[in-house]
């Protein structure tokens, strides 16, 4: 979490005033990052609390409140255009917003009315450069110039599934988002002071963060890099059956993920240099931050599903697993104020016909009653 928050404030940091050229295409450094972690777990909001503290302090960059409505986003958007002079002496107007929010399903909103936001965080992922035009019945037209939107938000799987429709998994905005998933802390600690030493980091971290904020201009591959990147290309294969997230859900994610790694590879530029340049080492590392993303982000969508038992199932599961082997009683009893006994019956057959779950009629040491094991019997 404190590394993709680090991330996240280097793109708020460039705005819309740097870009990396790919042939006709311009690449945009913003990234829509999600934490995802069960409640308490991990310190989602500590790292986007100190993410926002450490933007309060440099000039210019816009950010949202932290539950915002797709009206009030779009005004701040549009009153919040600056304009900024590049390195060949044109001008460069933009609205560049950075939204923070600590419970991502605030901000999108309840399930049944959030689709016009998915909507709209979808389109401004783009970063179109001609002016963005929204239409409203009653308040007329908001035009924004140049938009550039970056997003660093929290959530749990359980209010990730409250506000994204399953229809919305796969696809569209999902298909956008950096799903960062957390099992526990980093460490603990009990009484969470700084050091001398990490003070100093920290004025040392805001005079970087400040140099970056003032670069400007079109970022380039060295002719090395461009030549280790095409060959990465042409080897890339969204479909590989062996990728490390094989959940479908993310397939329009690794359609993504050349996209992604170049975003990444010009924030790890930006952080180490201020020449306007990517090398293959810069890529090399981004994909290797991306596949530290991919082990875990199938976790992201374990609540979210069409089915109606979709979370009970996975609650099921994980006592199994956990367990590896359990009775049924022992089974009901931890389950029974969620899941009553008519679900029950339809969870743990969900489990068995997907082969996760084995039931028997005697126990690991000879038991009798009803059991289940995870995977082969016990």
């Amino acid at each position: 979490f404190d590394k993709w928050a680090a991330y996240s404030v280097v793109a708020c940091a460039l705005r819309k005033k740097a870009y990396l050229s790919l042939g006709r295409i311009k690449i945009f450094p913003n990234i829509y990052t999600v934490f995802v972690a069960e409640p308490g777990v991990a310190r989602k909001s500590q790292a986007i609390s100190y993410a926002m503290g450490l933007l309060s302090n440099i000039p210019e960059i816009n950010v949202s409140a932290d539950a915002i409505t797709k009206e009030a986003m779009v005004q701040d958007l549009e009153k919040r255009s600056t304009e900024d002079l590049m390195p060949d002496g044109s001008s460069l107007k933009h609205s560049s917003l950075c939204i923070f929010s600590k419970e991502f399903e605030s901000f999108l909103g309840q399930k049944k009315e959030n689709t016009k936001m998915l909507v709209l965080l979808t389109d401004l992922f783009d970063c179109q450069e001609l002016p963005w035009v929204y239409r409203t019945k009653g308040s007329g037209t908001n035009i924004v110039p140049s938009v550039f939107l970056n997003m660093l938000a929290a959530t749990t799987p359980e209010s990730l599934a409250s506000s994204l429709p399953s229809t919305a998994v796969g696809g569209g905005l999902t298909s956008r988002i950096l799903f960062v998933w957390a099992d526990k802390k980093k460490k603990k600690v009990p009484r969470p002071t700084e050091t001398e030493e990490e003070l100093q980091m920290k004025e040392d971290l805001l005079k970087d963060l400040f140099v970056m904020s003032r670069i400007a201009g079109q970022y380039a591959m060295s002719s090395s890099c461009i030549k280790r990147w095409d060959e990465w290309y042409e080897w890339y294969e969204e479909t590989d059956p062996n990728r490390i997230c094989k959940d479908p859900s993310f397939n329009g994610w690794y359609s993504r993920k050349p996209m992604y790694a170049l975003k990444i590879a010009m924030l790890i530029a930006a952080s180490r240099s201020n020449r306007l340049t990517v090398e293959w080492v810069h890529i090399e590392k981004a994909l290797s931050e991306l596949e530290e993303v991919e082990t875990g982000m199938g976790y992201a969508f374990k609540a979210i599903g069409k089915s109606l038992v979709t979370s009970e199932t996975d609650t099921v599961l994980q006592i199994v697993k956990t367990r590896g082997s359990v009775d049924e009683k022992t089974l009901l009893s931890m389950v029974w104020r969620d899941i009553d006994s008519q679900k029950f019956n339809i969870v743990i057959e969900t489990a068995i016909r997907a082969g996760k779950v084995i039931r028997t009629f005697k126990g690991p040491k000879g038991e009798f009653g009803v059991w289940y094991h995870w995977g082969e019997p016990r």
